[in-house]
């Protein structure tokens, strides 16, 4: 099996993952259960507390790092961080597919870093896929607009792409050269405690939730943070931050869909074009990398 494979593969489940919180999140919201910075606190600290304690049990000797590291660890908390509230304060205030598929004029904004700092060479099935996304993104977002313009969403939105950019740049550092665990455990960590500096949670928090709390926080650590940032990571090792960044355009698609069948959202024509768009774009990308790859191992 490719190794490119394998890392698309890895970042389409992270997506899925993280498709379907999206939805959750504006269940949420809806509910008045929880706002934005709250939801990123336990997100953050009970994904941070889990890890230590699996780091612990599985492979301590991991665990020892020094300050070196850590600081290059809370930045990746911190990039993280950025990422989450962005996109959550984007579905507080839109819907879940104009804060979801708006992060994801990240590609090109990926793509423009690598030709401008890195000279990344352009080819014309490169720009045909970078199209096909876009066309998607703005597809969705012209389907949507009009019934649910909020420009503070809509910038939200926006920043989210300049956010999912960073991380997925500063990520791929990250991920060639640490232990992708490690990293995770001491971001999270570092991070949820300078959240709990700045914004003190309430103990009235979980007041009125009408789920199971301990099943709610080992969802929210394992199945939102731990295992979709963990794969994401992973899966930066094979591929280029452009390509991993349009093959989580699934995201959105998981999120539209949900949303759909939840009764959140109701499926246009042209959202569902926006959707075969990105769908498109991430099939062409995955085939024409492992058609190269197997034609350079030949």
């Amino acid at each position: 099996m490719s190794t490119k494979f394998i890392g698309y593969l890895f970042i389409a489940i992270a997506a899925a993952l993280w498709g379907s919180f999206s939805v959750i999140s504006k269940v949420f919201f809806n509910n008045a259960y929880f706002d934005p910075i709250q939801i990123t606190q336990i997100r953050a600290l009970g994904s941070g507390v889990t890890l230590l304690v699996i780091m612990f049990a599985v492979n301590r000797k991991e665990l020892k790092i020094d300050i070196k590291s850590l600081g290059v660890f809370f930045l990746l908390g911190l990039t993280i961080i950025h990422l989450q509230l962005s996109l959550l304060f984007a579905i507080k205030l839109t819907d879940v597919s104009i804060a979801s598929f708006l992060q994801y004029l990240a590609p090109a904004l990926i793509f423009a870093y690598s030709v401008i700092f890195h000279q990344e060479p352009v080819h014309s099935k490169d720009i045909l896929i970078l199209g096909l996304a876009i066309a998607g993104v703005v597809f969705l977002i012209a389907s949507s607009c009009q019934d649910n313009l909020n420009m503070a969403g809509i910038m939200s939105g926006l920043w989210t792409a300049v956010a999912l950019s960073v991380y997925t740049l500063y990520s791929k550092i990250v991920a060639q050269k640490h232990n992708t665990w490690t990293a995770l455990t001491y971001g999270m960590l570092s991070v949820s405690l300078l959240l709990l500096v700045l914004f003190p949670p309430s103990i009235k928090v979980f007041d009125g939730f009408p789920y199971n709390i301990t099943l709610f926080l080992l969802y929210i650590s394992l199945f939102t943070m731990i295992i979709p940032y963990g794969l994401f990571l992973l899966g930066m090792r094979f591929i280029k931050p452009h390509q991993a960044s349009i093959t989580a355009t699934l995201e959105p698609v998981v999120a539209l869909v949900l949303s759909v069948l939840l009764s959140l959202e109701i499926l246009t024509p042209i959202k569902l074009m926006g959707c075969l768009f990105i769908i498109s774009s991430v099939i062409l990308l995955t085939y024409q990398n492992i058609t190269n790859k197997e034609k350079t191992n030949h």
